[in-house]
């Protein structure tokens, strides 16, 4: 055997060891984390886990096993998490995990504690979608537990409201939060928001939630009911315009189709709950129109900053309707 033979069978050797020890040592059978639950609890801090296993694959872009939801209690957020995914079948893959969710009051800690672990630990996504939850962990590991399909439609509700929620690197910002609560036998999101900035958390009423996220122009129909009558838009323009004063504030409606052209009396109570949510932001320390970087591009810094440490200036709203 040659010089040159004996080295094409070292090379052979090598990669059929190679391939051996890494069959024997990965295995794309993980349990894939598609959702996360925190919780401050008395003794400590509580964390749920819905996951797919084992069929799901790590390298797959869509999992298909049915999911399901374990949950521990530890005196720590990382001591919680630990104990959690030592309680699913196989090793813990946070690649899928695409939302977050907490409980009103004191979220902005935990999400902040968790946000550290995330980076530390690679323990879930930065990017996941946050929104909050009424219903405690027992009570969803209890509705997990006896109703067939339970998580797999709560995972489903998370995705149909996706576009409503923050993601976890913007915790520092304002931040909009959807409000999940218990419907009968279902899990399903409130009409109402919690708003959440430096000052605390807030619960918009359902008019106000629905118009912030008109102003801030997520997709996605929205309703409102004006002068007793339903309206529905089915997108929406905003435009915002800075005098020495005031602000005047635009928005150009797109009606769904079929919706007859509303009233004077309708778009005047739009323009008013406009005004209205944008003080109710203001008031908690939120910019929802962001007047205060429009105010110093266009002023520089000799102007006149709006800020919201100071009174709100004044709005003025005009809302066009256009038809589909």
């Amino acid at each position: 055997m040659n010089r040159r033979s004996r080295f094409k069978l070292l090379l052979t050797a090598l990669c059929v060891g190679w391939c051996f020890l890494f069959l024997r040592c990965e295995t794309t059978e993980k349990s894939m984390v598609r959702a996360v639950y925190l919780a401050r609890t008395e003794t400590g801090t509580q964390v749920l886990l819905w996951y797919q296993a084992p069929e799901a694959s790590a390298d797959a872009s869509e999992a298909s096993a049915a999911v399901q939801a374990a949950g521990a209690e530890g005196d720590t957020l990382e001591k919680a998490l630990s104990a959690a995914e030592e309680a699913l079948p196989q090793a813990a893959d946070y690649r899928l995990c695409d939302y977050l969710l907490t409980t009103p009051g004191g979220a902005d800690a935990l999400l902040a504690d968790y946000e550290q672990l995330v980076l530390a630990r690679k323990c879930g996504r930065t990017a996941a979608r946050v929104s909050c939850t009424c219903l405690s962990g027992e009570d969803l590991l209890k509705a997990c537990e006896e109703q067939d399909g339970f998580a797999d439609k709560l995972l489903e509700k998370l995705k149909a409201h996706s576009t409503e929620m923050p993601r976890l690197y913007q915790r520092g910002e304002t931040m909009l939060l959807p409000l999940l609560c218990r419907a009968e036998e279902d899990a399903a999101f409130e009409k109402t928001a919690l708003l959440q900035t430096g000052a605390g958390q807030t619960e918009l009423p359902e008019a106000q939630a629905e118009m912030a996220r008109l102003l801030a122009e997520q997709p996605g129909a929205k309703t409102f009911w004006l002068d007793e009558k339903q309206v529905k838009i089915r997108r929406c323009s905003v435009s915002v315009t800075l005098d020495k004063n005031a602000v005047c504030l635009r928005l150009d409606a797109q009606l769904a189709a079929g919706e007859p052209q509303p009233a004077e009396a309708q778009r005047a109570e739009l323009e008013a709950l406009a005004v209205q949510t944008v003080h109710t932001f203001w008031q908690q320390g939120a910019d929802l129109l962001a007047l205060g970087p429009r105010r110093a591009v266009q002023a520089g810094t000799n102007g006149e900053m709006f800020t919201t440490k100071n009174a709100c200036p004044e709005i003025r709203a005009d809302v066009h309707f256009l038809g589909f």
